[in-house]
């Protein structure tokens, strides 16, 4: 999105270290107010149809034609290129569809600290490839706002089932493993919060996992003043089909949950029927830096968490894998051979 200044015209774009707006031309700053919120409603008080209001009136929509994403821009602003996938070839949608957003979290830090993180993490990580890292630019740097709904849920399991756990024992000098079997059943409560799912068609939810967790404690209302300088995908996703990604997110947890109660490993048979006591939710944007480079000729999707810094999967060295493990090899082949040699 872009604003002028009020004072000379010139573009203003949000400072995460100013907590307001900043003149690219004056240097004037503007603050934006932090009214931390996080409140989540029920989903009685859901709207599946999109807010006309100023914010949404004051966007226009793009679509790219390489990866599909339907990206939000300030009308007047001039975009050459997708902020996910770096592609040149994007063009007006005429399809918006926008919900009414409760809750941003800002950007913590910017473009230029972003840069200097990822080639911090070059430095310290030995199996990163170090000059995929270093060939990063600013220019390759977008921040966008991602669209997700963030979940309370509080359940009530009743279950039956079979689990099992590995014992080892150690008798007369030899070591045997078995496993053992129980009979389980009970009845579990557990509250579930901030179960986030994403609702955006270029981040999956494998995506979002790796860059998490969010401070939602950080969490203020929206505000269209935080998102001057950066970008936001419109709604892909509806309310239904992410409810159904929290609940098998919880479903899962919930076996865990069983497990550990139980002290045991694996789930050989489980009958469970889970009831939602309550549950709400947060329509919430999250702050992701999208890096898109390229290096002999493949083109790289890096991701970072625009509040903690956390990386997504980063490209590895293959090199330095190989003798890593070429070099682990030759020393196990050596132990046994000396073993052999000495008996």
């Amino acid at each position: 999105m872009l604003k002028n200044c009020e004072n000379c015209g010139g573009k203003l774009h949000f400072s995460p270290k100013d907590k307001g707006n900043v003149c690219e031309s004056c240097g004037s700053i503007f603050p934006v107010p932090y009214n931390y919120n996080f409140n989540k409603k029920t989903f009685d008080e859901h709207d599946n149809f999109a807010k006309v209001d100023e914010f949404a009136q004051s966007m226009k929509s793009l679509k790219c034609k390489s990866c599909g994403a339907n990206v939000l821009f300030d009308k007047f602003q001039i975009q050459t290129t997708c902020p996910y996938c770096g592609s040149p070839t994007i063009e007006k949608n005429s399809s918006k569809k926008l919900m009414y957003i409760d809750s941003i979290i800002p950007f913590a830090f910017s473009k230029k600290d972003c840069l200097s993180k990822f080639k911090a993490i070059a430095r310290k990580k030995f199996y990163v490839n170090k000059k995929i890292l270093k060939n990063i630019a600013e220019k390759d740097i977008k921040g966008v706002y991602v669209n997700a709904f963030v979940f309370d849920m509080v359940t009530y399991s009743t279950y039956s089932g079979i689990f099992s756990y590995k014992k080892t024992e150690h008798r007369n000098g030899e070591t045997r493993t078995r496993t053992i079997y129980k009979n389980v059943s009970g009845i579990l409560d557990k509250t579930f919060k901030n179960i986030t799912v994403e609702a955006n068609s270029n981040l999956d939810q494998k995506d979002l996992f790796s860059i998490m967790p969010f401070d939602y404690g950080a969490a203020v209302d929206f505000k269209k003043e935080f998102m001057y300088g950066y970008m936001l995908e419109y709604e892909d996703k509806m309310l239904n089909a992410c409810v159904e990604v929290a609940e098998q997110i919880v479903r899962n947890r919930i076996k865990d949950e069983l497990l550990k109660k139980h002290g045991c490993d694996n789930i050989e048979r489980l009958d469970i029927n889970t009831d939602y006591i309550d549950r709400k939710y947060n329509y919430c944007l999250l702050p992701v830096y999208f890096v898109n480079t390229l290096y002999k000729d493949k083109n790289y999707k890096l991701l970072m968490n625009g509040q903690t810094a956390k990386t997504g999967k980063l490209p590895k060295d293959k090199v330095r894998v190989f003798f890593t493990v070429l070099l682990s090899c030759i020393l196990i082949v050596g132990i046994i051979l000396l073993i052999m040699y000495l008996n």
